[in-house]
């Protein structure tokens, strides 16, 4: 099986592709993001953004990324 690969000088505003749907696949979408919406809410969505404790191989940051130092003098 053959993989094509994207062309990364295409680019498609939002609206061409709404408007290239179906009615029946837009109601679906919108159903879909109402519940996305519905299940952040019963989740109890916090706009607080929480640290994630790292990874054992994310332990030493490769060479190509800066660290920035979080300490204050």
């Amino acid at each position: 099986m053959r993989l094509q690969r994207l062309s990364t000088d295409s680019v498609v505003a939002p609206a061409q592709v709404w408007d290239g749907l179906t009615a029946e696949v837009q109601a679906g979408a919108i159903r879909l993001m109402a519940l996305l919406a519905s299940n952040l809410v019963i989740q109890g969505f916090d706009s607080t953004p929480r640290e994630v404790a790292p990874c054992l191989r994310d332990t030493v940051p490769p060479r190509s990324v800066p660290s920035i130092s979080t300490s204050t003098p």
